[in-house]
């Protein structure tokens, strides 16, 4: 687990989330983007909720390790969905 620090909130999220959001972020950065994702979280009670972010060049973000949680949230769908963002705002929309 690990937690995702933005601004004066740190929240907890699986490893893989987590990495996925911080890849994300900087290609976001390295492109001038911006974008929002909801990101499967945990809440100061161990309950799943979601936390939105939003990813911009000026916005700073960190990933800090945390300890682990068997409860964590599910978070396959969501990596996979962010790592597609990622490669598509590196690769650009395939040419026709």
């Amino acid at each position: 687990m690990k937690n995702i620090v933005y601004g004066l909130t740190a929240v907890l999220t699986t490893d893989e989330a987590a990495d996925a959001v911080l890849d994300y972020a900087a290609a976001l950065a390295h492109s001038g983007l911006a974008d929002t994702v909801a990101v499967p979280t945990v809440d100061a009670f161990g309950s799943t909720t979601t936390t939105t972010f939003l990813l911009a060049p000026a916005l700073g973000l960190l990933v800090e390790d945390a300890a682990e949680d068997p409860m964590g949230p599910d978070t396959r769908a969501f990596v996979e969905e962010i790592s597609w963002r990622a490669r598509a705002v590196r690769h650009g929309p395939p040419k026709v």
